[in-house]
């Protein structure tokens, strides 16, 4: 009987060790897009960051981080480009939103946005946007998101 107690409480606890490992190596490993792409997420956010107009945009506009919405997803087919003509690139883009409210107060109010267009291949520009526009005009997640009403 102590035996198969005993066999059956190290089965168990290699069970647990086996999913906390499995655990540690999924948590740890960047996600498949990540992976594959010459420009990750963050750079994308970067290099839309780095773009002068931007710059002094984000400077002037962004001050509570609480009030913010950072959103760096891939798109496909057509984009803008700088002069607002949609463009269909070869490779895929990273489409970088910033987000913030202008006060913390209950009800929609103006957010500035600024919005980027970045290859995930060589990190060229395609597009930069920066506007002020009702939060519920632009997107209904990004308020929400922030549980700020």
């Amino acid at each position: 009987m102590k035996i198969s107690k005993t066999l059956a409480m190290l089965v168990v606890a290699a069970l647990i060790i086996v999913l906390i490992g499995v655990g540690i190596v999924v948590v740890l490993q960047p996600s498949q897009n990540e992976r594959e792409y010459n420009i990750n997420s963050l750079q994308a956010q970067g290099i839309v960051l780095n773009d002068s107009n931007v710059s002094m945009y984000y400077k002037t506009y962004f001050h509570v981080q609480d009030w913010r919405v950072n959103r760096t997803t891939i798109v496909n087919g057509n984009i803008p480009d700088m002069y607002g003509t949609p463009i269909t690139p070869e490779e895929d883009v990273w489409k970088v939103e910033l987000m913030e409210r202008s006060c913390a107060c209950a009800g929609i109010k103006p957010i500035y946005v600024i919005e980027g267009y970045v290859s995930t291949d060589t990190g060229k520009v395609f597009n930069t946007t920066t506007k002020k526009i009702q939060e519920n005009e632009y997107d209904a997640s990004t308020c929400a998101s922030t549980a700020c009403h």
